[in-house]
């Protein structure tokens, strides 16, 4: 399968996404955790590497799985949720704070070790948010090959470090969790799932006019939220949409390593990567510390301060059942914080 052979981008989306889901069928046999987004990704990256072949999935078709997790993080926002959301504060907070100091320290890291600008070093430090901050590194003179790599790399390290993490600190069975998504499916209801789909779809439309950062994630979010927080609605997506979006998910960031040679993956993945070891390190210890006073569950606030980004973390609490709605309005908070303060830090680092 040569990029020439597969011309079309529609070819090429399916073959991506075919490739994926052997490589997630290959992780559920083996019953590794998160089977569908690290599979996907080893398979995806394994051909970006050893084969002829360029996976790549047509932009479109991430904006609806964005659209599906959206979607699926909203329908956590149960009222009972809502209720409880006034306790997140102090980790909302605490988070923000935290984001800052994890974004110098691996400022100071690129820049020091890494070789890069003090611009590329910046926007490879941000605490997740890649499609926004590559978005905003168009105004500014940034390496975003290497940006992207370095997103790519620390993602894939912190997809790999949070089940392990996870099962240590809670002894959740992650084989069970492979098999939980089906195991516990709700019955179709034409009425409500079709509303839900309806609304889904709505705001799809609305997000493709909306033109902010991650409106393909947020308006869905947000509008199921509130109708699931309203108790308008009370059903969930059915799994099959899930298993999609993280494929697409996991395919998509493995794909991103199309065009860089081992040498360069070498050169800024292993950093990126152990970077991102360090802060998944940070985050765990930071969970513990806080989980005391934060009314919640230490799994979930770790995964909450994961500096990765939104659908990739999101995916995993969705996955792993760990309050998929406290980690999303933890990293709905990060991209807005960085969508308000990174064009300001990258004048100011410019000056």
């Amino acid at each position: 399968m040569s990029p020439t052979i597969l011309s079309s981008a529609l070819q090429r989306g399916v073959a991506t996404m075919l490739l994926g889901a052997v490589g997630g069928l290959a992780f559920l046999w083996l019953n590794l955790p998160l089977p569908w987004v690290l599979g996907s990704i080893a398979a995806s990256t394994l051909a970006t590497q050893v084969s002829p072949f360029h996976p790549k999935l047509p932009a479109s078709w991430r904006s609806y799985a964005m659209v599906a997790i959206g979607t699926m993080l909203g329908t956590g926002f149960t009222p009972d949720v809502v209720a409880r959301s006034s306790t997140w504060a102090i980790s909302l907070a605490f988070m923000s704070v935290l984001s800052i100091v994890f974004c110098l320290l691996a400022y100071v890291v690129f820049r020091r070790w890494g070789d890069m600008d003090r611009n590329t070093a910046l926007f490879a430090a941000m605490p997740g948010g890649l499609s926004v901050v590559s978005m905003l590194a168009e105004s500014y003179k940034v390496e975003v090959n290497r940006v992207v790599l370095c997103h790519s790399a620390r993602i894939i390290a912190l997809l790999v470090a949070a089940p392990i993490a996870i099962k240590l600190i809670s002894g959740i069975d992650l084989s069970e969790a492979n098999q939980s998504p089906f195991a516990g499916a709700e019955a179709l209801d034409p009425l409500k799932h079709g509303l839900l789909v309806g609304i889904a779809v709505a705001s799809w439309a609305v997000a493709k006019r909306a033109g902010f950062p991650s409106a393909m994630l947020l308006v869905p979010l947000i509008s199921s939220a509130v109708l699931h927080a309203t108790g308008i609605l009370t059903v969930h997506v059915p799994p099959v949409f899930s298993i999609f979006a993280q494929i697409v998910i996991g395919a998509g960031v493995g794909a991103r390593f199309v065009g860089y040679p081992l040498k360069q993956i070498l050169k800024d993945g292993w950093l990126a990567a152990l970077v991102g070891v360090a802060l998944a390190t940070g985050s765990l210890a930071a969970a513990v510390m806080i989980a005391p006073f934060a009314s919640a569950a230490t799994p979930a606030l770790f995964l909450s301060y994961l500096p990765g980004g939104a659908p990739e973390l999101g995916v995993v609490a969705l996955a792993l059942m760990i309050d998929p709605a406290m980690v999303a309005a933890h990293h709905v908070l990060r991209v807005f914080l960085i969508v308000a303060f990174l064009p300001a830090a990258a004048r100011w680092i410019s000056e």
